[in-house]
């Protein structure tokens, strides 16, 4: 049996083609074993849901979880879609368990990408209760049983006339949270706050960077410069690196090349930005432009400003 431990998780992160800043794994490991679901946060391209992939599929490996189970929150989240509710079938309305439950029916983790989405308080409900290690009953039957269901975590008795489904001492949630929407943070419920271990998972050096990014010859080099304004994640350059060394078998020039990499991977990244910023992002990108390039990013730049750009 594979145990779940940062060695085994680094190797599988080394294996994946993933760097992740120092104590980063560790933080996870150590989070993990302590009883704590956990919520990853960082900027955009860090490798937080890849983490929580291959922390899970670890997990799996060291027979503390049958897999995982992965979703994206939304904002239309309620218990309806996590714990569950009644659903009209052809014997009437039945029982259908929402993906908390599914989860721990199938002793899968789950892992929630962009959980910044949803309303915490609408979503998780009882389940604030299960998660600090109390049990709930549900209004709800499962079919052909007569007693409600209840969520029984381990250790806690279950409440005496119901049908229990227990949750499993190795249970987790992995969930992830972006750092422009770490101000959320703030407007999460205390409740939440405290059954769960942030760990940021932050930008690694540079001179990652430049290893992930394949020598001096790669195109995308010139836009590192651009984690000046913004500080981009590794994911969202080794993406590009790609686009742009099949792009370049087209034999485009080389100022083409980046421009069609800033729009495609970098542009949307500087959403919400100022006009100072916007002029700065146009320097640097220009250094690197033919004139006809340089005129495309000054439009293209001022309709994410929605002002006419200022050279």
């Amino acid at each position: 049996m594979a145990s779940f431990s940062s060695a085994e998780l680094t190797a599988a992160a080394v294996a994946d083609g993933m760097i992740f800043p120092e104590f980063v794994i560790d933080q996870l490991v150590a989070a993990i074993d302590s009883g704590k679901h956990v919520i990853l946060t960082g900027p955009p391209g860090t490798g937080k849901t890849t983490l929580a992939y291959l922390a899970a599929e670890q997990a799996r490996h060291a027979m503390m979880c049958t897999g995982y189970q992965p979703t994206t929150a939304t904002s239309e989240w309620t218990t309806f879609e996590t714990i569950g509710g009644l659903q009209p079938s052809p014997e009437g309305l039945i029982f259908r368990p929402g993906l908390f439950v599914e989860a721990i029916e199938a002793g899968k983790w789950l892992v929630i990408d962009e959980l910044n989405r949803s309303n915490f308080d609408r979503a998780f409900g009882q389940l604030f209760t299960v998660l600090s290690g109390s049990p709930v009953v549900l209004p709800f039957r499962r079919s052909g049983q007569v007693k409600p269901i209840s969520l029984v975590p381990t250790g806690a008795e279950t409440p005496e006339g119901t049908d229990p489904i227990r949750v499993p001492a190795s249970w987790r949630i992995i969930a992830t949270m972006n750092a422009m929407d770490k101000h959320l943070l703030f407007d999460m419920s205390y409740a939440l706050m405290r059954r769960f271990a942030f760990i940021e998972v932050g930008t690694p050096p540079e001179a990652v960077y430049e290893q992930l990014l394949g020598g001096p010859d790669s195109i995308v080099r010139n836009l590192l410069p651009l984690r000046t304004l913004k500080d981009l994640g590794p994911a969202i350059y080794v993406d590009a690196a790609k686009y742009a060394q099949r792009r370049a078998q087209d034999g485009i020039t080389d100022s083409r090349l980046v421009y069609e990499v800033f729009y495609a991977y970098f542009l949307p990244q500087f959403e919400g930005m100022d006009h100072r910023q916007g002029v700065r992002l146009h320097r640097l990108l220009s250094e690197h432009l033919d004139p006809a390039e340089q005129a495309e990013s000054h439009r293209v730049i001022s309709e994410l400003l929605g002002e006419e750009l200022l050279s």
